[in-house]
């Protein structure tokens, strides 16, 4: 059974294990990571998971979206992926994009927050995953009447001018085989585009239907009582 991986942390670079499972067994890669450009946390994916991608996902055909990104197994809540791609900088919203912003963690602590617990925002150009084995780039986005299952995190790995940087994402739910992993892109991403937002699951591939809250009860809720 495919379990969730654990965060690299600074001072355990023994431990710092592929996170990505192969395709066939979907066992957990045992090859261990090391700093590629002098960054604190790397991209935790080893040599070959870069090319290939974490095998405990798949890219497969959608009949509008061109390609969509499903579960190749069932995996559990709180699961992670990394989305990674080379640093650049932004191509202009008339030219297809997958790329993401890349803001770098401290040098040091590898982290995305201060010692206050509070964001760091540093932005250094995109992350633009074409010609890397990444398949992030090809989860949709959830549609009018569906809901994210993942998210990314703000969890960034390389260092500031590097070539190559990632972004954490992970699993809000548990997720069945087949069933697509799909994020929030942002309100921008579309008006930008002029493309319009429709639902995204297929038969084959479903994708997570929107919560319907139960009307009553949210009245319910709402009500309050005084006796006079």
């Amino acid at each position: 059974m495919i379990q969730p991986q654990k965060r690299f942390q600074i001072g355990k670079e023994h431990k710092w294990q592929c996170w990505a499972h192969h395709s066939t067994s979907g066992k957990r890669c045992p090859n261990i990571i090391r700093s590629r450009e002098g960054e604190p946390i790397p991209v935790p994916y080893c040599d070959k998971h870069l090319k290939t991608g974490d095998g405990a996902v798949r890219v497969v055909k959608h009949p509008v979206a061109g390609k969509c990104l499903v579960a190749r197994f069932d995996l559990p809540k709180r699961y992670k992926l990394a989305f990674f791609g080379y640093r650049g900088k932004c191509p202009t919203s008339d030219k297809e994009d997958r790329a993401i912003s890349f803001y770098p963690p401290h040098k040091i602590t590898g982290k995305n927050f201060d010692y206050d617990g509070e964001r760091i925002v540093n932005y250094n150009g995109v992350l633009n995953p074409k010609g890397t084995g990444d398949v992030i780039q090809f989860a949709a986005c959830p549609g009018p009447t569906e809901r994210q299952n993942m998210r990314s995190t703000f969890a960034y790995f390389g260092r500031r001018n590097g070539c190559l940087g990632g972004l954490e994402f992970v699993t809000l739910e548990n997720i069945p085989a087949n069933t697509q992993l799909v994020h929030w892109y942002g309100p921008g991403w579309w008006s930008a585009r002029g493309v319009k937002r429709i639902d995204v699951g297929i038969k084959n591939f479903p994708a997570p239907k929107r919560i319907k809250k139960n009307k009553e009860v949210e009245q319910k809720k709402g009500r309050t009582s005084c006796n006079l």
